[in-house]
């Protein structure tokens, strides 16, 4: 098996270096463990996900709000700068981010997701799914940040798994 580095900049694998590793033209389908076509369950499901977004920002302002008035009242001291600098920390390392990637077509591979055919988002060992039965998707989590990565199916126990095998530690 061939290992592939992640591109630094973009923490994405590209279609490139995995033609470049000889694995193959664009990705040979037998190393699909799942593919999924969900445009009419996103679609469904719209106002929820435009609701997440903006409960998650309207936290973010309390807390870039809650940090400065703690600033003025307890330290006496009211500099936005410095308010705004502990939020972007805050908001890098451990809030969750009000956007989700949610692809309409997509494929599990066995050490990405393939969202667009252009570029794919890596499994890493330390990310978990979650699945909602109900609403018929399966999140994956990063450890800190939440959920990144919302997929659609109408085989959410299916996908969960294909997700975790992609992820099992070796």
């Amino acid at each position: 098996m061939i290992e592939l580095d992640l591109n630094s900049e973009t923490g994405l694998i590209t279609y490139k270096d995995y033609y470049i590793a000889g694995i193959g033209n664009l990705m040979a389908d037998f190393e699909v463990l799942y593919e999924g076509h969900a445009t009419d369950l996103k679609l469904a499901d719209r106002n929820m996900r435009m609701y997440r977004a903006i409960l998650i920002f309207l936290l973010d302002v309390a807390i870039l709000y809650g940090i400065f008035f703690i600033q003025i009242i307890v330290f006496q001291y009211p500099n936005l700068l410095v308010s705004m600098a502990v939020f972007f920390i805050l908001t890098v390392l451990i809030l969750p981010a009000p956007i989700l990637i949610t692809p309409s077509n997509y494929r599990i591979l066995p050490k990405a997701v393939d969202t667009d055919g252009k570029r794919l988002i890596p499994l890493r060992p330390n990310y978990r799914t979650k699945t909602n039965e109900k609403r018929r998707f399966v999140s994956i989590l990063h450890p800190r940040r939440g959920e990144f990565i919302r997929l659609y199916t109408s085989e959410p126990k299916k996908l969960q798994y294909a997700i975790q095998k992609a992820t099992l530690r070796k």
